[in-house]
């Protein structure tokens, strides 16, 4: 049985309409898991209910115990995410936010414009034609560096609408990745790539939907950091770095 509009309710308030597990704010594209399956005896109550994003649910669903591939989420976990995010969100008021807190976040700010500056593969994003064009892969390194860092468990914001901001940059830059990976191939000296030329002319839909797949997630990921950036200053008073890390 599906949860009651009571507990969706309730579990939308409590995690901000945003995924339990990477942060990411997902509006209408959110569904609850249940934590214990029904087929083990799991009820449809609040505290069994986990609001993910469909990228998550889908994690939850694909695991095959037959050909056992990377690690399976357990009980303990998701209880464990389901428990620190919905506190989160809970205390994120102004009057527990103290100045340590705002220190943290100040250094992790800085980090992220020291590692990810506007200036390099955010402003190649921002003006590149991926249709038919080939690219350097240098200039995806530093969003590349910034996903590789995402993997440290302190790369978290503490306040709560900065956290939402910089996890959703985080899907949308492994969004785009994975659109790049899939849908261009290396050219001349191996280190450039382009959207198979051929495709145009022998078939343009899948050209077509290729290009404006990239181009549609590369704004989004330009949307994003401009917020992140924006948010940043606006909340912590910080300026941001412009280191670049570009050759």
């Amino acid at each position: 049985m599906p949860f009651n509009s009571k507990v969706k309710a309730q579990a939308m308030v409590a995690c901000g309409r945003c995924c339990s597990i990477c942060h990411k704010f997902c509006g209408i594209k959110i569904e609850c898991h249940h934590i214990i399956h029904e087929s083990e005896g799991g009820e449809d109550t609040y505290e069994n209910c986990l609001p993910l994003c469909f990228d998550c649910h889908a994690d939850m669903r694909s695991y095959d115990k037959k050909h056992p591939k990377g690690t399976k989420y357990k009980r303990e976990e998701l209880e464990l995410h389901r428990e620190q995010w919905f506190n989160k969100v809970s205390n994120s008021s102004v009057s527990t936010y103290t100045d340590e807190h705002r220190q943290l976040d100040i250094e992790l700010f800085q980090r992220i414009t020291e590692i990810l500056p506007w200036n390099t593969s955010i402003d190649f994003l921002r003006t590149n034609n991926f249709a038919g064009f080939s690219f350097d892969w240098d200039y995806m390194s530093d969003l590349e560096s910034f996903l590789r860092t995402t993997t440290d468990p302190s790369f978290e914001f503490i306040d709560v609408k900065l956290e939402v901001v910089r996890a959703t940059l985080e899907s949308y830059a492994d969004e785009l990745t994975t659109a790049l990976c899939q849908n261009t191939f290396s050219v001349a000296d191996g280190n450039r790539s382009s959207v198979p030329q051929e495709w145009e002319l022998e078939c343009p839909e899948r050209f077509n939907r290729a290009t404006n797949l990239i181009h549609s997630t590369a704004k989004k990921v330009v949307a994003q950091y401009d917020l992140l950036i924006k948010e940043g200053r606006r909340q912590l008073g910080v300026s941001t770095s412009t280191h670049t890390n570009q050759a």
